[in-house]
């Protein structure tokens, strides 16, 4: 009988696993720094140079922003070490062994847990210690006294938006019939709740939810998921598997999020400002309390999702899918990740965006005393916010492998570095928007839905290629650090002018590059039907 020969145990020592580790450790860390650092750079050159200012608890901030680094380098690594290769398992192998019901009932959990574990929705809850209890106590009350009845919401909606992307694969759906309904419902819901005072504080935080939600976590399970699907179905050649359904997540929670504010209007909730001492509560943390609350939000976002994923692959599916050594590893990393970055998050990134927010005024307001004559000063501002938008949303290395994807797909025509401007621009045009609307008085709604009108007219006469592309675009340019610095930098902002409470930015930038993408795609079109009909005439004439 022969035995098969057992390979041979390699000893490795810890310096030569560090020499082979190292390059591929520092790339993914790099990546980070490029992402983190620059931004932060610019916010502290602005503060330094353009407001003459400098900044208190500077080693907080500087020690917080290398924290979230670290935090995103183990979140994403345990992502992609556990997460990834599960969800790519299960998107395989549950089109080919489950029923319809079963299949749609784990999208709808899929969206549901997916959306819990996205660090993001924890950003949303800092903040909340920022909102004017006195002034907005509906919104102050969704933050800070029902933040999970917010996240459950949120969740639901996404869960709800995966079944429906789930189905539109199924059976081949356009993305017409079912997006532009959620977007008018939510332009309708919201022109109500601005018709009473104390829903209309909320408005800007619902349309900032769908813009904020898709993230590292539910990305890659959702298009694992579409892929799957598209493959089972034999339509993975269509080249369109996974796109859309990142558009859908991004518009359901704002439905969702609306409904939940009348619900809580009508029984009473928020009715009365908050007291003095429950708002000083909130603003005030010890450090020890940040770390405790940070590892609490981490368990509960990353336990739900890796346990549901492991249990549904092992009983249901029956698939041995990857060692559990390998998926406990994601998981470590993956909480380890997202104590870090909620953590560095309260100590220093959002100090930052307070310190940079509160300080922008100082350029027009009060006109006596500003740096600069009021009207150059509030341009000045709304420059600030243009650049940051333009310049962070390049930075996103997701947002960067869309774009590959998108020129791919239409096989040249659409080019990579012209969907990269097209949305960078329309992130910059939309957050320069979102100051105008506080520096300048401006309601939210004058500017937040003239975009989503003509989006939902663009959408109709666009190609079902490129709709699906645009409101994907517009949706992966909010990333987990980009997102908390815009919603510090909008509220205490909205607090130094004495207007509205900061939110809204977020969605404002999610609109123009949807908006610019389509009408790129017109523009493409046109250009190709016009060199068509030049062949055409060149051939007959």
């Amino acid at each position: 009988m022969n035995n098969a020969a057992k390979p041979e145990k390699i000893n490795v020592t810890v310096s030569q696993a560090l020499r082979i580790l190292g390059p591929y450790m520092w790339h993914n860390l790099k990546e980070q720094l490029v992402t983190v650092i620059p931004v932060c750079l610019y916010l502290a050159l602005f503060q330094w140079v353009i407001l003459r200012h400098g900044f208190a608890h500077i080693g907080w901030i500087v020690g917080g922003i290398l924290i979230v680094v670290l935090g995103l380098f183990f979140f994403l690594e345990g992502v992609k070490i556990g997460l990834a290769p599960v969800g790519e398992v299960i998107g395989d192998t549950l089109p080919k062994k489950c029923s319809m019901l079963v299949l749609l009932l784990f999208a709808f959990v899929l969206g549901l847990v997916g959306a819990f574990g996205e660090p993001v929705i924890g950003s949303l809850q800092i903040a909340g210690a920022g909102v004017d209890p006195q002034k907005a106590p509906l919104l102050f009350e969704l933050l800070v006294g029902r933040p999970m009845v917010l996240s459950i919401v949120v969740s639901l909606g996404v869960g709800v938006a995966v079944m429906l992307g789930t189905l539109r694969f199924l059976f081949g759906w356009s993305l017409k019939p079912i997006i532009l309904p959620i977007v008018g419902l939510s332009v309708a819901a919201t022109l109500l709740a601005a018709q009473e005072p104390a829903l209309a504080s909320t408005v800007g935080l619902a349309w900032d939810t769908g813009a904020v939600i898709v993230g590292p976590v539910l990305c890659p399970l959702v298009l694992a998921l579409g892929l799957g699907i598209f493959r089972a179905t034999g339509k993975s050649d269509t080249g369109m598997a996974g796109f859309g359904m990142v558009g859908l997540i991004s518009v359901v929670p704002i439905v969702s999020v609306l409904l939940l504010t009348y619900v809580l209007h009508l029984l009473g909730v928020g009715g009365a400002a908050a007291t003095p001492a429950r708002a000083a509560a909130a603003g005030a943390t010890s450090i020890v309390e940040i770390f405790v609350d940070s590892l609490l939000m981490a368990v509960r976002a990353i336990g739900p999702v890796f346990l549901f994923l492991w249990l549904f692959m092992r009983l249901k599916l029956r698939e041995p899918g990857i060692p559990l050594s390998q998926y406990l590893l994601g998981a470590a990393f993956a909480l380890t990740g997202l104590f870090l970055f909620n953590s560095g998050l309260s100590l220093g990134l959002a100090e930052l965006g307070n310190q940079v927010g509160s300080q922008l005024p100082s350029a027009f307001h009060p006109p006596e005393n500003s740096l600069y004559p009021s009207d150059l000063g509030k341009i000045i501002v709304i420059v600030f916010g243009v650049v940051l938008g333009y310049g962070a949303t390049l930075a996103e290395p997701a947002f960067n492998i869309l774009g590959q994807q998108v020129e791919d797909v239409t096989q040249g025509a659409f080019k990579k570095w012209l969907f990269s401007q097209a949305v960078a621009i329309g992130v910059g045009i939309g957050a320069g928007m979102g100051i105008l609307s506080t520096v300048y008085h401006v309601d939210l709604l004058h500017l937040l839905l003239p975009p989503y009108v003509v989006l939902f007219i663009l959408t109709l006469v666009s190609k079902e290629e490129y709709v699906n592309i645009a409101w994907d675009g517009g949706s992966v340019t909010t990333g987990p650090v980009t997102v908390p610095l815009k919603i510090a930098i909008g509220i205490a902002l909205s607090h130094a002018t004495g207007f509205a409470e900061g939110f809204g930015i977020l969605a404002l930038a999610s609109a123009y590059p949807v908006m610019n993408i389509l009408l790129l795609g017109l523009f493409v079109r046109y250009m190709e039907r016009r060199n068509e009909r030049a062949r055409l005439e060149a051939r007959h004439g």
